[in-house]
Formats: structure tokens, C-alpha cells, sequence
């Protein structure tokens, strides 16, 4: 589970940013949003960023999925051309390019907790150190090991052995994870399997069919949030369209098998099934349509969204999804929510970025679940949780109305409209 991530000099957040799913102890309502871990430890259940558009939500959403990817393909990117990453450093200043970007994440793992920190210098690693619970496993600079523990490295030869497979611009977690080391190994692998990353906008329900064709049981789920969400759908089926594939030029060429794989999987067609009525409104018969070109946007959306829902549901992770609110009625965003702060959800967490204030109900959201991300004059991204938002001094209650506040401005992290440049369009397109 996810206990907080850190950026700094990342696209628009200069400073360092810390976003936390630690629960707040003098918080004391909605306490079932939370998960115990020990005594006065707790784990949040969701998290909801708010801010105007352009204001770095989905940058901090960014700087998360960076740190995974960059740890599964550092090794891979760091061999000569394979690099692809842009500049990551703020840019609307001069002085942070010559600055490093630096990442951090804190999670637990098998009842452990794992904190892991790098930085990159353009495009080098130039720090980067592993702790697990109060020991520390290594620590480094760009060019050697600074300290270590002799419980996970057996000797000096083996770990210096390991770290000449490290150039400048992998990291040696990378590096020690494909050279068998278990921790690495286990660590890589939590942090790619666990970590979902969807976008509002998607409609591409590729792991929707595929868990609805390969388990029957999680059909029927999918068909339940469905219900639930009143999408007036009976039934899904999937249904493998006839297709082939002629190679260009050369009859006689061999098609790659990745490119067989994925027309295949375009022919797998998710279908929906909807009553048919008469005039009186009884049903009298059903048909399947493709959702693909029958159905809306935002049940397309939504399809998108189930399986990976019901898996992080069921078997735990991390569901991290941007605009999720950008094709779904507000009732189903909030429904989301409740699905992941329900008293039944003891191992999963949801993070999405939102513009609906319907869901900045105190009873669904406690203080510390709701964030808000905000630009100043200098075009920098803060980060402020709403439990730690104070307003001419004092501190949120928990008893305010959040929705109605934040459309206010009290809270900030909401665009300033300027209604006088109506009347100056109106006259530039009148001529006047």
C-alpha cells in the first residue's frame, strides 16, 4: 500500500512536494476510510486532488507513474539511443535546469515499510539509497557506493561486482533486480503489479474483456457495478470477429507474432445486452450491441474502468486514475469513492484527480483525503492537503460545507475567470 511520494524540480512543482496517504490521528471522522496497520497508524483509503485546469494535478500524478517506469526500464533506457525522456526540470525559471529532480516513495510491503529516493541530473542518476523499515539497505552517488548492509550484500565483491553493471543514468535497484537479487526483485515487481494507472478519457476496455472472458465470476461482478451505477445494461459478452492479415509487399513474409496478438485481441468485441420493449413497456426481447459503437462515452469509460476496479478491490493495490470524474456523472464518481472507503476494503486505495466539488462532501471524504493543487503568480504547483489548509489562521472544520467553500475561493486551487474579457470579445468580434 502506498504510504506517501515525494518530487522535486519535476515539471511544475520547483519545490518538494509531499503527497500522503497517512491518515491524520487527531482527524477523527469517517474513520472507517481508513486502514489499520498498528496503533496509531493508519492508512488512507482514497485520495481526491483538486485544482483548476493546468494547475499540475496530472503532474503529480505524472511524477508517480515516473518513478515506476523508470525503475522497470532504467536499465533497458539507459543503453546508448534508448534514453526518452525529455528535460523534467521546472522550466519557467533559470536556475533549475542546473538543479536535480529527485523522487521519493514510501510504501508498505509484506508488513514492511519500503522507502525508496533517486535523482537525476540531466538524464544522470546522481543519488539514489534504499531503506527498509530503519535499515538502510544502500546508499549512492553517481559514481560509487557510499554505505550498505552486509545482511543483504554477503560480500564487498559481490556488491562492487553489481554496481560495475550500473552506468550513469540506470538505477542500481534496476540493475540488482536482473541480477537476482530477491529484495529487488520483489520491490520492482510490487511496484508495477500494484500501481494502476487509468485516465478518465480512456475508453479502451482492453482488461475489461480480458478478465470477463478468462472469469466468469468477475463478468457477473462487472455486470453488478454496472447495475448499481443504473447503466441499464442485462448482460456482456465477448465475441471474436473473423479477421485476417495479408503481409505488405512479400506475400511470402512471416508476420511479426506481437502484430497476430494484437488483431486478435481488436477482434475480441466487448458486447452489451439491453431489453427490448413494446408499446406498453414490457419486455418482450434483448439484443447485443457493441459497446464500441453503441454505447456512450462514459459507459464506454466506465467499462474501461470496472475490471481494473474489481481486481485492485479484490486482490489489493493501488488505483490511480486521472480526470476520473471527465466522462462520468458525478453520482458515479461518487459511487467510485464509496466503493474503495466501504468498511469491506481492508488492503486497496483509489488516487484520482477531479473538478466535481459534488464529491467535497464531508460525509463521503475526511479533511485529509481531499488535496488541492494550485499555481502561483510564478507559474509553481503547491500541494496542499484540506486537513492542513488553514483560512485566516484557523484550520478547516470538519462540519463545513467543503463543495460550496471551494467554489467561494476559500480553499484557492480554482481558475480566476475574468468576466470583463466577455464584453472585450464581444466588441473585438463586433468590429467595435
Amino acid at each position: 500500500m502506498l504510504i506517501e511520494f515525494k518530487a522535486k524540480n519535476f515539471t511544475s512543482f520547483k519545490n518538494e512536494v509531499t503527497f500522503s496517504m497517512v491518515s491524520s490521528e487527531k482527524l477523527q471522522e469517517l474513520l472507517n476510510n481508513r486502514i489499520e496497520i498498528e496503533a496509531d497508524f493508519h492508512l488512507l483509503k482514497s485520495a481526491s486532488i483538486f485544482g483548476a485546469n493546468a494547475s499540475g494535478k496530472s503532474n503529480l500524478l505524472n511524477a508517480l507513474g515516473f518513478i515506476v517506469a523508470f525503475l522497470q526500464r532504467s536499465m533497458l533506457e539507459s543503453q546508448e539511443g534508448k534514453r526518452s525522456f525529455k528535460n523534467l526540470t521546472f522550466s519557467l525559471d533559470n536556475s533549475s535546469k542546473d538543479s536535480p529532480t529527485e523522487f521519493e516513495i514510501s510504501f508498505l510491503m509484506n508488513k514492511k515499510i519500503v522507502t525508496y529516493n533517486f535523482s537525476l541530473f540531466q538524464g544522470d542518476v546522481t543519488s539514489e539509497s534504499l531503506v527498509i523499515d530503519d535499515d538502510l539497505i544502500f546508499k549512492r552517488n553517481s559514481d560509487e557506493i557510499l554505505a550498505y548492509s552486509s545482511d543483504f550484500f554477503k560480500t564487498e565483491e559481490e556488491l562492487n561486482l553489481k554496481f560495475s553493471l550500473t552506468n550513469s543514468n540506470s538505477l542500481f535497484l534496476t540493475v540488482l533486480s536482473v541480477t537476482n537479487t530477491k529484495i529487488a526483485e520483489d520491490i520492482i515487481e510490487y511496484l508495477t503489479e500494484n500501481i494502476n494507472f487509468l485516465s478518465g478519457y480512456g475508453n479502451n476496455a482492453k482488461f475489461t474483456k480480458n478478465i470477463i472472458k478468462e472469469n466468469d465470476g468477475y463478468r457477473t461482478k462487472v455486470l453488478d457495478l454496472l447495475k448499481v451505477a443504473d447503466f441499464n445494461i442485462t448482460d456482456l459478452d465477448i465475441k471474436q470477429h473473423e479477421f485476417k492479415i495479408e503481409p505488405f509487399g512479400d506475400p511470402n513474409a512471416e508476420i511479426p507474432k506481437e502484430i497476430v496478438e494484437e488483431a486478435r485481441e481488436e477482434a475480441n468485441r466487448l458486447l452489451s445486452k439491453h431489453n427490448i420493449y413494446d408499446s406498453k413497456g414490457m419486455i418482450v426481447d434483448s439484443k447485443l450491441f457493441d459497446v464500441e459503437g453503441f454505447e456512450s462515452s462514459g459507459t464506454r469509460v466506465f467499462l474501461s474502468l470496472a475490471g481494473p476496479i474489481i481486481t485492485v478491490l479484490e486482490k489489493g493495490g493501488i488505483l490511480v486514475i486521472d480526470e476520473a470524474d471527465a466522462l462520468l456523472h458525478p453520482l458515479v464518481t461518487k459511487y467510485l469513492i464509496e466503493l474503495f472507503n466501504n468498511i469491506e476494503n481492508t488492503n486497496s486505495q483509489l488516487i484520482i484527480t477531479s473538478h466535481n466539488s459534488n464529491i467535497l462532501d464531508q460525509e463521503l471524504l475526511r479533511r485529509d483525503q481531499i488535496w488541492f493543487v494550485e499555481k502561483d503568480e510564478l507559474e509553481i504547483s503547491h500541494l496542499t492537503a484540506l486537513s492542513e489548509y488553514k483560512f485566516n489562521g484557523s484550520v478547516v472544520r470538519s462540519d463545513e460545507r467543503y463543495a460550496k467553500n471551494y467554489l467561494k475561493g476559500k480553499y484557492g486551487a480554482i481558475p480566476y475567470v475574468r468576466n470583463d474579457m466577455i464584453h472585450r470579445i464581444f466588441k473585438a468580434n463586433s468590429g467595435d
